[in-house]
């Protein structure tokens, strides 16, 4: 399975208030570099990847899943096979400021903090 013949599967998924269709940032494979050890299917949270019994290599399957700015298969990755199409802090700054979501995360944050109390710390930085 090709990542690039897979159709953006973004559409109504949002990323604080703004529709996630559009924002292109997700993993690629160098298939030339990739070993096959599969570190990245299993170290990713979100089914990012998935195993071609064809291929004997994890590809990228389902890229609408890749958290925006997320990085950590690259970064695990022994064979530095994976890329992402640009630095992920000037990608994030870049979609903050266009779509000037803080109002948004500041609501999601006030939300969260309500919901799991926990989150909480003492002044002092521990509980």
């Amino acid at each position: 399975m090709n990542q690039e013949t897979k159709p953006d599967q973004t559409k109504g998924k949002m990323w604080h208030g703004v529709p996630r269709e559009g924002m292109e940032w997700y993993p690629t494979i160098n298939e030339d570099s990739c070993d096959g050890c599969g570190l990245c299917l299993l170290t990713c949270g979100n089914n990012v990847f998935k195993w071609s019994y064809a291929e004997n290599r994890p590809v990228v399957a389902l890229k609408e899943n890749c958290v925006l700015g997320c990085t950590t298969c690259g970064k695990l990755c022994p064979e530095d096979a994976i890329t992402f199409p640009e630095d992920p802090k000037a990608f994030i700054k870049n979609l903050v400021i266009k779509y000037k979501i803080y109002p948004e995360v500041k609501r999601e944050l006030n939300q969260r903090l309500e919901k799991f109390p926990d989150h909480v710390v003492e002044s002092n930085g521990v509980d």
